[in-house]
């Protein structure tokens, strides 16, 4: 091979590396956006909002916005018609509503990374409801990741007093509500590009959450924060933990692909257990953080088992993907 050759084989390897490590470094940085979400939300709340108004104001701000941005950076691209955009619209309209709806009332109830760790034992679930409803078989790796997961959550929620039960209950209901938004949504997603797909469904998380502003079920009340500085927090959060966070981590896919994004996403929880050390003043035992590495070592191994696969691109959809909080 001349000189020639092989500079330009180190020239197109070494653009690839770069790409790729641009890619994890694009993959942490969406899930440190997701990560750092409570602390905005937290700020909201002190301010006199909840989580039903925090939703309501979050998604009528992020919905326009990312509309706007497709609009001018994805011109090309074609909408979904039909069943299909019925379908991604409902993905958000139910689904993406009502996980927001129970991650958000959790945090309202108990510790933030609490919450994170618990809500981590999803792409377990995902994986199961993979291989009932898709025939999805996992690798043999699930059943460590299983034994992990519900030790972890075990030891976790453990520390969590009695009064705080129904945060926990939210919290795992948040997390089943996304894996079935994940497994179902894989069908349909993957026809059109990332950002076309997220505005449809912020747009059915929108209505979802105004409809529900009106109907008032069972009395819920939505309050929103009485200062401007309560809704720079909700303003941060639907700018830099949704749309920004969306956006970083469809990049980091494009570069390194589901399998090792999604073992970034790990580093999400240790994020929002940070944050809530640092600044909401919330406090982990030894044995809640055995429980929290527990559960990360479980996505972890879960998503290095299935990435060779069909179900690693369904597990790989983190609360960033699909944008479970």
């Amino acid at each position: 091979m001349s000189n020639s050759g092989t500079s330009s084989a180190r020239a197109s390897t070494g653009v690839r590396a770069n790409t790729r490590v641009f890619g994890i470094a694009l993959a942490v940085l969406s899930c440190t956006l997701y990560g750092i979400n409570p602390l905005f939300a937290n700020g909201a709340y002190d301010d006199g909002a909840n989580s039903r108004g925090l939703m309501v104001a979050r998604f009528l701000i992020a919905a326009p916005l990312l509309l706007a941005y497709r609009l001018v950076a994805v011109r090309g691209a074609k909408w979904p018609r039909g069943r299909d955009l019925a379908e991604i619209f409902l993905f958000g309209f139910l689904g993406f509503t009502f996980q927001s709806f129970f991650y958000f009332g959790a945090i309202e109830r108990m510790a933030s990374g609490l919450v994170s760790v618990i809500f981590y034992c999803f792409p377990v679930m995902a994986v199961l409801l993979a291989w009932w409803l898709l025939r999805h078989r996992p690798s043999r790796v699930l059943g460590v990741c299983v034994v992990l997961t519900v030790v972890g959550v075990a030891l976790t929620a453990g520390e969590v007093s009695g009064a705080e039960t129904t945060g926990i209950a939210l919290t795992l209901a948040a997390a089943l509500t996304y894996t079935f938004y994940v497994v179902l949504s894989s069908r349909v997603m993957p026809r059109y590009d990332g950002i076309t797909g997220l505005v449809i469904v912020l747009f059915g998380a929108m209505c979802g959450w105004l409809m529900l502003w009106l109907v008032s079920p069972f009395g819920m009340e939505v309050k929103f924060p009485a200062t401007s500085g309560g809704w720079m927090n909700i303003a941060v959060l639907a700018m830099f933990g949704t749309i920004v966070a969306m956006g970083t981590f469809f990049a980091a896919m494009k570069r390194v692909g589901p399998g090792p994004t999604s073992v970034a996403s790990a580093f999400e929880p240790v994020v929002t257990i940070a944050v809530g050390a640092m600044f909401l003043d919330e406090r982990l035992t030894g044995r809640s953080i055995v429980g929290a590495a527990l559960v990360i070592a479980a996505v972890v191994l879960l998503t290095l088992g299935e990435a060779r696969n069909s179900v690693g691109s369904l597990t790989s959809a983190s609360p960033g993907g699909a944008a479970h909080n």
